[in-house]
């Protein structure tokens, strides 16, 4: 992952960082909201008695999450945004099936961040900044400017912050629904690798390099996608 720190420092490379990062957080925000709604629904009040529910950026902001944004920004030389927002409280024991009614509430997050990629797609197409090469490979139509650069890295990160969040890895989305597939004990001992999991995942990210080619190489499918289904 570790890039050329100078180059996280250009111009170019902090004024998109200035727009990206209300971008993301946003996208974090909705990501979030989206698991507290869905629980909500399902029955499980938490987030919502926790004022969880609310857009409000102040109440889903976490510390370490949000310091991690400079740092796999500099860590990268500028090519790599990666953080986390206050993961919303979840009590399955409301749910009538609670293994499953964990893993719908984990998709919702995930699903989230795709439909927002597709708005995006949508405005891709309807501006005509992007288009398809040989191979389906994406090209900027042009010169790019700032906001093309802006909105297609905003597409293409929500795409990755879907894809990076199935990891079936504790305490990834991925992994509640792995769980619902698994025997009760089997799934108690596997959610209590939540504590450590976060610690492995910053481990992982900033030094197992092939886990971020696995995510982008998933990325692009999807992105290829849903610019098609938006007309590109």
């Amino acid at each position: 992952m570790f890039g050329n720190i100078d180059s996280a420092f250009s111009a170019a490379n902090l004024e998109l960082l200035a727009f990206l990062l209300p971008i993301l957080v946003v996208s974090m925000v909705l990501h979030e909201m989206a698991h507290g709604y869905v629980a909500n629904r399902l029955g499980d009040p938490t987030a919502r008695m926790l004022g969880r529910l609310s857009p409000n950026p102040a109440r889903h902001v976490d510390p370490l999450g949000s310091a991690m944004f400079a740092i796999s920004w500099i860590a990268s030389g500028g090519t790599f945004l990666f953080g986390w927002a206050k993961p919303i409280p979840v009590q399955p024991r409301f749910f009538n099936h609670p293994q499953r009614g964990f893993a719908i509430v984990a998709i919702a997050g995930p699903l989230t961040n795709i439909l927002i990629a597709y708005v995006l797609a949508i405005v891709l197409s309807v501006t005509n900044l992007v288009t398809f090469g040989p191979g389906d490979a994406l090209y900027s139509v042009g010169d790019p400017s700032l906001a093309q650069r802006i909105l297609i890295q905003a597409f293409l990160l929500n795409i990755w912050l879907a894809v990076f969040n199935m990891l079936p890895i504790p305490p990834l989305d991925g992994s509640r629904v792995i769980g619902a597939f698994m025997p009760r004990q089997m799934y108690a001992a596997w959610a209590r690798l939540d504590q450590y999991g976060m610690f492995f995942l910053i481990g992982l990210i900033f030094f197992f390099r092939p886990l971020l080619d696995v995510v982008s190489a998933l990325t692009d499918p999807i992105a290829t996608t849903l610019l098609k289904l938006a007309g590109v």
